[in-house]
């Protein structure tokens, strides 16, 4: 649908339009109204879709927008938001770099009752390679935890660990850090993860083990808000769900970390080959 916004309600997320003289009401939900809401005014141009759900707000129907595809401010002109330029952007940004970092890491989990506690990276795993060739480097390992000497019921139940194994098999922190420091001075990579908590869990890390930051905002491509915004989810999507979608397999999640960064590799040349 493609019209000029005849009224909007902030309050209670919606917006109206004219069709065939007749007032239209449309409401945008928590996710949309967050990124658009005061984007819309009257007088500008959207083009969006709507669900098959209606929602009464007062005394009025609105329809649920599903997404936008464009939102232009007509005076003066202005493309506020657009999914094709946005999606074109995407490819831009992705056929630029050579070398990804594909990376996972697992972490410490807090006990069952309530304690102070303050999560750390014990195990990685990642994979280094050209975009949608075969992995150069492939590696994971447990790491040592600093700031306890056992791990909680929870963690190991979760991650399935031995923890004797474990204390005997774990390297340094420092032992990533080096090589993490190799791979982004020698292949300048994009360092790919699924989602927001393996980035903070790395950069906690650094503080934590009083160690330099390796790495900024700009050097991470999160694949699942890639996902989210190419193809307008209003839901998070799980990792493992993405890989039997685009192969068509079942696929079982052992909350193994060098496993998930193989299966984050698979993912994103999935989706690399369908933007295209």
């Amino acid at each position: 649908m493609r019209k000029v916004i005849y009224d909007v309600d902030y309050n209670k997320r919606i917006f109206y339009l004219l069709i065939e003289g007749r007032k239209v009401a449309f409401y945008l939900s928590n996710r949309l109204s967050k990124t658009f809401l005061y984007y819309l005014d009257k007088l500008v141009l959207v083009d969006f879709e709507i669900t098959a759900k209606r929602k009464r707000v007062g005394r009025t129907w609105a329809y649920q927008v599903d997404y936008f595809n464009q939102i232009i401010n007509l005076k003066p002109r202005r493309i506020i938001y657009d999914l094709a330029r946005l999606r074109a952007e995407m490819k831009r940004v992705l056929s630029k770099h050579k070398y990804f970092l594909f990376v996972d890491f697992e972490m410490t989990m807090p006990g069952y009752r309530k304690e102070e506690f303050r999560s750390e990276i014990i195990q990685v795993g990642y994979v280094l390679a050209k975009r949608n060739e075969a992995p150069i480097v492939t590696d994971g390992y447990y790491v040592m935890p600093v700031t306890t000497t056992t791990l909680s019921k929870r963690t190991k139940r979760f991650l399935n660990l031995d923890e004797e194994e474990f204390f005997v098999n774990a390297k340094p922190f420092t032992y990533f850090y080096q090589e993490l420091k190799l791979i982004l001075k020698k292949y300048k990579p994009k360092i790919v993860v699924w989602g927001k908590n393996d980035c903070m869990a790395l950069n906690d890390s650094y503080p934590l083990h009083k160690l330099p930051r390796l790495t900024r905002e700009t050097h991470f491509i999160d694949l699942l808000k890639l996902h989210k915004d190419y193809y307008n989810l209003r839901d998070d999507l799980g990792l493992f769900k993405a890989y039997k979608g685009y192969y068509q397999v079942d696929e079982v999640q052992r909350h193994d970390a060098k496993d998930d960064a193989a299966i984050t590799k698979m993912v994103f040349d999935a989706f690399i080959e369908t933007i295209k």
